[in-house]
């Protein structure tokens, strides 16, 4: 996950680090820089102030968002979500044909589709490209059930599975960019990372230049062929109308603001939400709420007690007062915060559940201190694993950690950096309560990741029933089917509490109001159809 920090708001202050800042980067040495191009004069380009440095460039191997950020505009999918959050249309694909007992799935590609190198797309590419996906990509595991991907023809795949799984919700899924690549390419990497030049795919830009800590530069692809429509989420009309995007990054909020407010930058990410009333007051900026994007959590160690209990767990979801929670987390901004049950956004129609929602927001110390005695916990001390990288955790906890006092609770706050809590939460030693936020999930097929018995950030939480309900869901069926059964797994996950969804929590980005045609979406920028005035 990405977000970002809240500090107090000085603009000389500001002003000054962002040039000290620029400074030191020009200064700075890099051991690798990948660059297929020669800058020139007169250029349409749009900078955009980014939070984090990509891992890599290659979608296949990560699940950061910083590289799908950049890979969104390089690669194309075969398909991809629409505006709705659940709607799956095709990009790559003309159409698909699905067999009678779900197991095959037959995709014909468009015709006429060329990568940046003017080579032509054939199915050829196309299957190299999901092999390399289900042998290497950061989430090999949800295709477990592929057992054969085959070439027709030039213009024709196949894909036979072992299971009726939801094939095309999990290609679909951003997490890891589904980016087709010619095979020539693919196969001589091997397991290897791709790098410039041999990062090529079919999107409106393409990969020409990055310099780690300074920039990500993106050129227009010349040979674009977009699939026509009206532009929707991921997919539909994608016009390239810059001639170059530099994604820069800069990893504190002030220097992101302060670029923004001198025009250093046309967009600027994750702003902080207390400096909305000031950026409002400065001419050429344009304010945007990204709406939804995250939503704080709290995490248990199922493998040590007392959390281990499903009655103190009970217990702690009981004693929260949700709405002082996200007050205390938006700074006391309703515009970003919401409250609602579900695991899924009420912007995601398909997937939003009220199944249990009596349990959620209840805010009764009296029956959490039963739960507590219920559940035999004798005062020791719980350590509650937080960070003050990210500002917003941090004030979650200390709203969190204020409650659970008042019910009984001993907390020991323990801080680190990021990492460092992540890598301790994983141990599952040492600690009880993780603080944690969750990024967008788009299928209930991604709830795997921490309800499923062995899931590593389930941190040992296990119920045979959860478990086959997850394996239910992911099961080719009629959405209305599904459906019913997310409702199953919600109901199930608030009376088992694996883990304690607190709240929505949205973000703030800016633009400078030069930039036409810019709308916020998902967690992921989207700068095709965008140009300056």
């Amino acid at each position: 996950m990405t977000t970002t920090g809240t500090p107090s708001f000085d603009r000389r202050r500001l002003l000054k680090s962002a040039v000290l800042a620029g400074a030191a980067v020009a200064a700075a040495p890099y051991s690798k820089t990948f660059s297929v191009i020669t800058h020139a004069a007169g250029l349409k380009t749009l900078r955009a102030a980014m939070q984090t440095n990509p891992p890599t460039l290659d979608p296949h191997k990560t699940t950061a968002s910083a590289t799908q950020q950049i890979a969104v505009h390089v690669f194309e999918p075969l398909v991809a979500f629409a505006g709705d959050y659940s709607q799956i249309v095709p990009v790559l694909a003309e159409s698909w044909d699905v067999s009678s007992d779900d197991r095959v799935y037959t995709f014909r590609i468009r015709k006429g589709v060329r990568f940046h190198n003017g080579q032509p797309l054939r199915a050829q590419d196309v299957a190299a490209s999901l092999e390399r996906i289900v042998r290497q990509s950061a989430i090999k595991g949800y295709f477990e059930s592929v057992d054969d991907i085959r070439v027709l023809d030039d213009y024709a795949v196949r894909i036979a599975l072992k299971a009726p799984d939801e094939l095309l919700s999990i290609m679909a899924i951003p997490i890891t960019w589904q980016a087709i690549m010619p095979k020539e390419i693919v196969e001589a990497a091997g397991a290897d990372e791709l790098k410039i030049p041999n990062l090529i795919g079919t999107g409106p830009y393409m990969l020409a230049e990055w310099k780690p800590d300074v920039h990500v530069l993106l050129k227009k692809n010349p040979y674009y062929v977009p699939t026509g429509g009206a532009p929707s989420g991921f997919a539909g009309n994608k016009a390239a109308l810059l001639d170059e995007i530099r994604f820069s990054p800069m990893k504190e909020p002030g220097a992101r603001m302060a670029a923004l407010q001198v025009g250093e930058c046309q967009y600027a990410e994750n702003l902080p939400i207390s400096a909305r009333s000031t950026l409002q007051q400065v001419q050429g900026i344009a304010l945007h709420v990204v709406k939804p994007q995250w939503a704080p959590a709290l995490e248990f160690n199922h493998v040590e007690a007392p959390t281990n209990a499903v009655k103190f767990r009970q217990a702690v979801l009981a004693a929260l007062d949700m709405e002082v929670i996200m007050r205390t987390v938006a700074m006391n901004d309703a515009t970003f915060y919401r409250l609602q049950p579900s695991r899924f956004y009420p912007e995601q129609k398909a997937w939003h559940s009220v199944a249990a929602q009596e349990l959620y927001n209840q805010h009764d110390p009296a029956k959490a201190k039963r739960l507590l005695e219920e559940a035999g916990y004798d005062g020791s001390e719980i350590v509650f694993l937080s960070n003050r990288d990210y500002d917003w955790m941090y004030r979650a906890t200390l709203a969190v950690v204020t409650q659970l006092s008042q019910v009984g609770i001993k907390v020991k706050l323990e801080f680190s950096d990021w990492p460092s809590q992540i890598g301790k939460a994983l141990t599952r030693k040492g600690w009880h309560i993780n603080q944690s936020g969750w990024s967008f999930s788009f299928d209930p097929i991604q709830l795997r990741a921490s309800l499923l018995s062995g899931a590593s950030y389930g941190y040992g939480y296990s119920d045979p029933r959860m478990d086959q309900a997850l394996d239910a869901v992911m099961r080719h069926r009629p959405q209305a089917e599904r459906k019913k059964i997310l409702d199953t797994i919600q109901r199930l996950a608030y009376e088992t509490v694996p883990n304690i969804r607190l709240g929505d929590l949205f973000g703030l980005e800016g633009t400078r109001t030069d930039v036409q045609g810019y709308e916020p979406w998902y967690v992921t920028p989207r700068f095709w159809n965008v140009q300056r005035g």
